[in-house]
């Protein structure tokens, strides 16, 4: 099945860009599609090391599954979020409690999960330097560790997976909501999203336990249907109906030059100065600013020597992708973006890449199709995989 699910993966996404367009959102149908064939490839392998065994090679697949639940919120833990923050740790407290029932699945170990979690710890903190002495943003090390912690010291008096629906999104709140601002480069979650989000995670967290091991009274197929239909179309609702992310990509259309950029930023206050090459008097020039879902904008000035400057005030701390948009009549639009890390009191000067955006793809009949298509196969794997092994007999070495 893993094998598939990768397998179809590919080329879904090719057909995708081919029909759709350019697509650099991580949630979009192909790329979730994606990561839960990837997720499935790693229990896959960790299934057939426990087969074999075990031994330490089970340390590390437990690793990898750990470190493959984390792979839908890679943009949060890089703060580049596409959508609201308020999904960060519900989508994370989701993935981690289908990675922990699996991890202890198939490695009988009493600290398993902790196991796991201190090799993609480990990982993470390895790859780190690598990306800052290359110059790459870096993303934060997921404290994980503390969630797997909690989850295995639980077990030692709490045998019933139901106790990780409570205890893993209890855990992911606990630890992320106070760590995250001190965090380079991670999304924080502000006061008046922490109900919503926790509310969420003990929901996904349920809905994982519920498709992984049913309701504790198997007698009542009809409730444990309706309950996991219920909750399933719940939590599949924000993917419905949510706007579509624009996305961060600088590859994003034709080069037709270059912009120098001015950037300081104070406190909440973005002042910009952008020079754009070749220069032309632009009859519309306008600042956006994007992160999260949120799009500000404000208009651009010049004084007619090709340099043009403004500022947008934003709400909120963390990496903004700010925009300069030149519209001239008779002519295609061009943009130039450059990142912005708001409240760090930072001064940037940069040549970025001015380009032609291209033309935004309409939503249709067809598109529509194919995301219901693609989320629908998705949801169908990671309920095989969720139910993987629950009847085989593997080896406790």
């Amino acid at each position: 099945m893993s094998a598939g699910a990768i397998g179809i993966s590919a080329p879904a996404d090719e057909a995708w860009h081919t029909a759709f367009g350019r697509d650099a959102v991580l949630w979009s149908p192909p790329h979730l599609l994606a990561i839960v064939a990837t997720f499935a490839l790693a229990v896959t392998l960790l299934r057939a090391i426990a087969a074999e065994g075990g031994g330490r090679p089970l340390v590390l697949g437990g690793g990898l599954v750990l470190a493959a639940s984390l792979a839908p919120v890679m943009e949060y833990e890089s703060d580049v979020p596409q959508y609201s923050a308020v999904w960060f740790l519900p989508t994370a407290a989701t993935g981690l409690t289908l990675a922990i029932m699996l991890i202890r699945r198939f490695d009988p170990h009493p600290w398993a999960v902790t196991r796991a979690a201190l090799v993609v710890t480990a990982v993470r903190l390895a790859v780190i330097p690598v990306l800052a002495a290359l110059g790459h943003s870096t993303p934060i090390v997921p404290p994980v560790l503390v969630v797997a912690l909690a989850a295995d010291v639980v077990r030692r008096w709490r045998t019933s997976p139901w106790g990780l629906a409570l205890v893993v999104p209890l855990a992911v709140h606990a630890v992320y909501v106070p760590l995250l601002p001190l965090l380079p480069h991670g999304t924080t979650v502000a006061a008046s999203q922490i109900v919503p989000s926790l509310l969420l995670s003990l929901g996904g967290s349920a809905l994982v336990v519920l498709a992984a091991e049913g309701l504790p009274r198997n007698r009542l197929p009809l409730v444990r249907t309706a309950g996991l239909t219920v909750a399933a179309l719940t939590l599949a609702l924000p993917l419905l109906s949510a706007g579509r992310a624009v996305a961060h990509d600088p590859g994003q259309g034709a080069e037709t030059g270059e912009a120098h950029w001015r950037t300081t930023a104070r406190d909440s206050r973005i002042d910009v100065t952008v020079a754009p090459e070749p220069n032309s008097a632009s009859d519309r020039a306008i600042l956006v600013a994007r992160r999260a879902g949120q799009e500000l904008s404000a208009p651009l000035t010049s004084s007619g020597d090709g340099v043009y400057r403004g500022y947008v005030t934003v709400p909120e701390s963390g990496r903004w992708f700010v925009y300069a948009v030149f519209r001239d009549a008779g002519a295609s639009p061009t943009e130039t973006w450059i990142p912005v890390e708001a409240g760090s009191s930072q001064l940037l000067h940069e040549n970025r890449l001015l380009y032609v955006p291209p033309a935004p793809q309409k939503d249709g009949a067809g598109r529509t199709a194919a995301s219901v298509a693609l989320y629908g196969l998705s949801g169908v794997i990671l309920v095989a995989v969720a139910r993987s092994g629950r009847r085989t007999a593997l080896p406790q070495g």
